[in-house]
């Protein structure tokens, strides 16, 4: 899978911008605050997924405009199909087609355009506590199995109804009855809350051979990796492989178990929103005792092993987006992100260029004001992206 074509409008300080990037690296250099950083944002809403800067969309629209336009054309291995995301602004409106097709909602572009995105918050999958991890694991299985999306959802919804009745003052007023209507909750939490955990195991066990790989290839087979999903729900040893009456049974129990804690607490103290991730490298936890180097190897990993996940599902290279990723990494980690990611279309953004003699073939562009521009080819490249150009200009 590669974008073809891009077409950008209105969209943070991007006023119009089109682009014809190559099928392999793409360099999008720049100063800061000049629009790296908010192309990528543009080409990552195309996947169904949220701003990974976490802002609300129609704070996107360029200051002084009332909408943005994004126009994304991309190929797999049998066709060329074209999203189209608008969205207005004073009607808080989006208008999303797939090849002229209107969508009920961003979310269903979830499994049809795919691609894997690395920014420098993503340091916090592993320097920070266990929500940005669970979000991490959620998105991409989400883009693998969007089914998962729904479930997540329902089990969201069931939490909140059961952390409800456990603020309601009528609770402790009849507590025999809340425990009753607890229980209507505790059977939905186990039954959905068992499926997700299962999913997220099996998901952990393949992406950990995979992000292991990339890791040894960063360190030059001079540290280990590995992964673990710590559940707050069952215990270690038990096989979360099959969907059954016995596991959610456990899940059940487990619920039982803290329900005067829950109450005394008013919120749901177990279950698949307390799990968490373990990375470690050397068999020590990244978390704890891992430099920053290290902490930064592991996202890069974590990140390139789920894009390698994606293509091992759906047959299709997802396009792959790092976000000021190379500053801080030696000469050898850059050189493997820049040559060694083969047959996956990437694009990487940075401030200094000075290290873009690594490149071999690849398409550089230039960033400023929100505008981009290609830069002349080496030699090498101009033999691979003879075909590319880029214009740009304010509208």
């Amino acid at each position: 899978m590669r974008i073809t074509h891009l077409e950008i409008s209105d969209f943070r300080n991007i006023s119009s911008a089109t682009l014809d990037p190559g099928s392999g690296v793409n360099i999008i250099y720049g100063a800061n605050a000049q629009g790296k950083t908010n192309l990528l944002e543009a080409v990552w809403l195309c996947s169904g997924n949220r701003s990974f800067r976490g802002a609300r969309e129609k704070e996107m629209t360029r200051f002084g405009t009332e909408a943005f336009h994004i126009r994304l054309s991309f190929a797999d291995r049998e066709r060329t199909q074209q999203i189209s995301y608008d969205l207005v602004k004073g009607r808080d409106r989006k208008k999303i087609l797939l090849n002229r097709m209107p969508l009920g909602a961003a979310s269903d572009l979830n499994g049809e355009f795919t691609c894997v995105v690395f920014h420098p918050e993503d340091l916090s999958l592993v320097k920070d506590g266990p929500t940005e991890r669970r979000a991490f694991l959620d998105i991409a299985i989400s883009q693998i199995k969007p089914v998962y999306a729904r479930y997540l959802s329902q089990y969201n919804g069931i939490l909140e109804q059961r952390n409800a009745l456990l603020k309601d003052h009528r609770f402790r007023a009849n507590p025999k009855a809340g425990k009753e209507l607890l229980s209507v909750w505790d059977e939905q939490l186990s039954k959905i809350g068992t499926a997700i955990a299962i999913l997220r195991q099996d998901y952990l066990l393949k992406l950990s051979g995979l992000a292991e790989e990339v890791y040894s290839g960063f360190t030059g087979n001079q540290e280990t990796f590995s992964l673990a999903y710590e559940s707050s729900v069952f215990p270690k040893g038990v096989p979360l492989k099959t969907y059954s009456e016995e596991l959610i049974a456990l899940y059940r129990e487990k619920l039982s178990e803290h329900l005067e804690e829950d109450i005394r607490l008013r919120f749901t103290g177990v279950g698949i929103h307390r799990d968490d991730l373990d990375i470690a490298v050397n068999g020590i936890s990244a978390r704890a005792y891992g430099s920053q180097g290290q902490q930064r190897s592991c996202a890069i990993a974590l990140k390139i092993g789920e894009a390698m996940m994606l293509k091992g599902v759906t047959g299709e290279n997802p396009v792959i987006l790092l976000d000021d990723v190379m500053s801080e990494l030696d000469p050898g980690r850059q050189d493997y992100l820049l040559n060694r990611i083969g047959g996956y279309q990437v694009f990487i953004t940075c401030c200094d260029p000075g290290w873009m003699t690594q490149l071999v073939g690849g398409k550089v562009f230039h960033v400023s004001g929100g505008m981009f521009r290609t830069d002349e080819p080496d030699e090498n490249q101009k033999k691979e992206e003879e075909d590319g150009n880029v214009s740009a200009h304010r509208g």
